[in-house]
């Protein structure tokens, strides 16, 4: 991952209320959790850490976040599986997904479509990647605002 300084102008992290918007990353590798965290957060945005799937699980029984980032291969508990439980879940269904994986295979790419990821980034990724995924979420949940 490369970080190239905060994009001037945007503030990818806010909705059209102005509300910070929080995200929970769901990623076992501390370094680079950590610095997805520092770059969102100069982003403008609100994160929450979880270093496996179940532990992802608690902290959205503790409270919903905007938009989930997960990687898929984490020990104890997958990304597959977490986004499986998400969307199992009436009230976590209708979260925005952005999986993250070292794999870019179509079989990997498949199930991620079939257990309704949003977006899928394949690591190693540079920042704007990432920050693309996430305001594309960000402006589509703005258009729902604005019709609903």
């Amino acid at each position: 991952m490369q970080f190239r300084g905060r994009p001037s102008g945007r503030t990818p992290g806010l909705g059209m209320d102005g509300r910070m918007k929080r995200i929970l990353l769901i990623e076992d590798n501390h370094s680079l959790r950590e610095e997805i965290v520092n770059v969102l957060e100069l982003e403008g945005f609100d994160v929450v850490t979880a270093d496996n799937g179940r532990v992802g699980l608690e902290r959205l029984r503790e409270g919903l976040p905007d938009i989930v980032v997960c990687d898929l291969m984490m020990p104890e508990m997958d990304g597959y599986e977490t986004l499986k439980a998400i969307r199992a879940n009436p009230l976590t269904r209708p979260l925005p997904v952005i999986v993250l994986t070292a794999r870019d295979d179509e079989e990997c790419q498949s199930r991620a479509a079939e257990l309704k990821a949003d977006d899928y980034v394949t690591k190693p990724f540079k920042i704007p990647d990432l920050l693309q995924a996430l305001e594309g979420i960000v402006k589509k949940a703005a258009r729902r605002e604005r019709m609903g």
